[in-house]
């Protein structure tokens, strides 16, 4: 048996080779194109998804808020309701003791702007929380970290 290989063998061995590799090859090739296509669609599709939800629940937000509003008003009205019910029987009842109609009506609306005023002075303690301190103060360190020079642009914000 001769054991000489010539060019055209060897050629020929070569091509047959590199053939076989193209066809393991673009398998591969095309198997990684439709899973980076079905992930692509699957992202999109999330994506939207999660817009549609976010959306959904900015209107049920909106409704809500809306709702909120109205329930707070016809809550204060009723409550408004009672403490005049609550009011003219106090002073129906203190007339009926022989208490004295304009002093009566003195004490029962000095104790009202009493309440009136502590009630406006917890609403302002409360709105200090409105302009967000601690998370200024961050700003104004994270500021100064940062080597801007400025430190006092955070009262600015």
């Amino acid at each position: 048996m001769p054991t000489s290989v010539t060019t055209e063998h060897v050629a020929a061995g070569t091509a047959d080779a590199g053939a076989a590799d193209e066809h393991e090859v673009a398998p591969a090739a095309a198997g990684i194109a439709s899973l980076a296509a079905s992930w692509a669609s699957a992202a999109g599709s999330r994506a939207r998804l999660l817009t549609d939800l976010a959306l959904a629940e900015a209107k049920l937000a909106a409704i809500s808020i809306a709702l909120m509003a109205f329930l707070a008003m016809l809550a204060a009205a009723f409550i408004l309701g009672a403490w005049g019910l609550l009011m003219a029987g106090l002073i129906f009842g203190l007339i009926q003791l022989q208490v004295p109609l304009w002093p009566m009506l003195f004490v029962l609306g000095g104790l009202h702007i009493l309440i009136a005023f502590a009630a406006w002075r917890g609403a302002v303690r409360l709105s200090d929380h409105l302009e967000f301190p601690a998370t200024r103060q961050q700003f104004v360190e994270v500021q100064d970290n940062e080597g801007s020079g400025d430190a006092h642009r955070g009262d600015q914000l």
